[in-house]
């Protein structure tokens, strides 16, 4: 009962909320309610994953709102849904890998990636022990039972690409759609899957309690150049593609709030983090944050700048995966830009 209570998605909402919530402690956070703030709802698949702490901190800390933003975190799975091009309208802006804009369903819909969060997927594959017997190639995923959170993820193509390097077949790969952390652990335990593929603190979790053993750590720089043969990208801030030409100066505003949140989090410490966060009836193991913090820590971006090489990486792999959208790819002016993050850069002398 204990570990649902600590897994459930309520619980680890509560977690990460109250714990970036606890670090507006610095002079921005009495900063009067400025007048005509610019509504936006920021939309990230789970707002337990440690994925989106670098925009969750821009809000918790009131970067955002120092920036003249109103922002409305809403907790959604990643969608093709047309975003409104009219500016009374609540502008919808997502956390979400950079792969995601890349996808064909997006191109006709562009989103454009204007800062990057995470330098690596920030995800691990990891074998329920009581399953793993000598695998010595991920060839042999052919056939097992993959969890992951959603279909179509970027859980899922690491764990395609990286097959079909060892020369298997990613079709033959049977992904059980699991939604939550609270399911994952069920089904994990139940039997309903071999194997899974997600983020922290989940995986920090599941390994701790010696459940799981990593066989692809795609939070590690190391170990995301060895499997990809370079920096494969993780998250972003993925924002409609006219607001960068209609609207720059709230596209700045959105950019220098999580560039402020990623200078922050380079020297962040464990007392930081916790800060005068609420008690164990918010966050009832400590030491696993803390654990999932240090383990994503360089997985974090240090400046927000995407580079030509991760971007033309991220490229080759969904080329890779589904070659049948090479041809629209190659028809869209622009996937990502640096233009907001450097003017940042220079505001906060990063």
């Amino acid at each position: 009962m204990r570990d649902q209570q600590l897994v459930s998605r309520r619980v680890w909402s509560q977690a990460l909320l109250a714990t970036t919530a606890a670090m507006v402690l610095g002079p921005h956070a009495g900063m009067a309610e400025q007048a005509d703030k610019v509504r936006v709802n920021l939309l990230v698949d789970d707002v337990s994953s440690m994925q989106h702490l670098p925009v969750l901190l821009a809000q918790h800390l009131g970067y955002f709102k120092a920036e003249g933003l109103q922002i409305d975190v809403i907790e959604q799975a990643f969608s093709a849904t047309p975003q409104p091009s009219n500016p009374a309208q609540v502008l919808q802006i997502w956390s979400a890998p950079l792969v995601q804009s890349l996808q064909a369903a997006r191109i006709a819909d562009p989103f454009l990636a204007v800062v990057q969060t995470g330098r690596t997927p920030q995800l691990a594959l990891g074998a329920v022990r009581k399953t793993l017997t000598g695998m010595k190639s991920l060839k042999e995923l052919e056939g097992k039972k993959i969890g992951i959170m959603e279909a179509g993820s970027l859980s899922q193509m690491c764990v395609d690409y990286c097959v079909l390097l060892a020369g298997g077949n990613p079709k033959h790969i049977n992904y059980v759609v699991l939604g939550n952390p609270l399911t994952a652990i069920t089904m994990l335990r139940g039997g309903g899957i071999e194997f899974i593929c997600a983020s922290d603190p989940l995986v920090t979790l599941l390994e701790k309690k010696g459940e799981i053993e990593i066989l692809r750590n795609f939070r590690s720089l190391k170990e995301t150049q060895r499997a990809f043969g370079g920096f494969m990208p993780g998250n972003a801030l993925l924002v409609p593609a006219w607001l960068t030409v209609k609207n720059t100066a709230v596209c700045q505003s959105l950019v220098n709030a999580v560039v402020r949140a990623v200078k922050w989090l380079r020297t962040a410490g464990p007392s930081d983090l916790l800060g005068t966060m609420l008690d164990s009836t918010y966050l009832t193991d400590r030491a696993i944050y803390l654990n999932a913090v240090d383990t994503m820590r360089e997985s974090y971006a240090v400046d927000g700048m995407l580079s030509n090489e991760a971007f033309a990486l991220a490229l080759r792999v969904c080329n890779t995966l589904d070659p049948g959208s090479v041809a629209e790819r190659k028809k869209a002016s622009s996937f990502y830009t640096n233009e907001f993050v450097l003017q940042a850069k220079k505001r906060f002398n990063l």
